[in-house]
């Protein structure tokens, strides 16, 4: 993975003309003002050069402590990654990698499908994810629902919402080519049609792509870290044992009351679970 960031080099007569520009605005407090918010600017370019070439060396250390087969030091170089903000399909490939040979169910999971969430057409993401979950202890089968239904889910997901708004923008301008042809071949009912369907479809690759950022904001998914939890028939600690889930399984939640979560499987279970016990994919 390579993280580029914008970066600031000053010469030697770039420098002068900064101490020029500098001392001409000492002039005026409003030429001041410009001097100091100029400094900050460059100040600001010089952190985030800094902070980039930080995160990079601590990518390749980490790759060479996973090619050295060091993954208890590689997770937390990855982790550490992700916390500064970096956060990217290949980071969360490499440590569901690392929680994998680990053998920690639970976390490996969750960085797949977090990567698997970014990049949802990546196959070597796809596969790792089948490997952890075939560690889960819980075999759940999920509802068969009707083909119409999978294939829209499935239609959905098939993109990002960066690049559903890819397609809105070639959808736009493909519209005004097509009106723009017009005025050289004169008004018809193609290039009005055209124009008419690009359009529509430019609206639709939009929603989809306002859907999936909701989507990828705002998770309802989550992945159990306990070991094992009962799933409660209410959300009260007294309350009956519904039926037990172990550390890996996929959650989708429904709702909350105080610390409690109301929870389904992907079978059609669904009973409460308090929260601690689960991270949000």
């Amino acid at each position: 993975m390579k993280l580029n960031s914008p970066t600031l080099n000053l010469s030697n007569k770039g420098r002068d003309l900064v101490l020029l520009i500098f001392c001409l605005c000492r002039v005026t407090r409003r030429g001041l003002c410009a001097a100091i918010a100029l400094v900050s600017f460059i100040l600001c370019n010089f952190i985030s050069v800094a902070n980039t070439q930080s995160t990079e060396q601590l990518y390749k250390s980490a790759n060479q402590l996973y090619k050295s087969n060091q993954f208890g030091k590689a997770d937390s170089l990855y982790e550490k990654i992700i916390s500064q903000g970096y956060k990217s399909a290949e980071v969360y490939y490499n440590l569901g990698n690392c929680y994998y040979k680990l053998n920690a169910v639970g976390k490996s999971v969750l960085a797949f499908e977090r990567a698997l969430k970014l990049s949802p057409k990546d196959e070597d993401i796809q596969h790792n994810l089948m490997l952890a979950k075939s560690k889960c202890l819980d075999n759940i089968q999920p509802i068969q629902q009707l083909a119409i239904i999978d294939l829209w889910k499935n239609f959905i997901s098939f993109n990002t919402s960066n690049g559903w708004g890819i397609y809105s923008m070639i959808a736009i301008w493909l519209s005004i080519l097509a009106f723009a042809i017009t005025f050289f071949i004169g008004r018809n009912s193609v290039s009005n049609l055209l124009t008419f369907l690009f359009l529509i479809a430019s609206l639709l690759f939009l929603l989809l792509a306002i859907n999936q950022k909701n989507s990828e904001q705002i998770s309802k998914d989550a992945i159990l870290m306990v070991t094992a939890m009962n799933i409660k028939s209410a959300p009260d600690s007294n309350s009956n044992d519904l039926f037990l889930i172990h550390e890996g399984t996929k959650l989708h939640l429904l709702d909350k009351v105080g610390d409690w979560i109301k929870i389904r499987l992907d079978d059609g279970k669904v009973g409460w679970i308090e929260k601690g016990n689960f991270e949000k994919i």
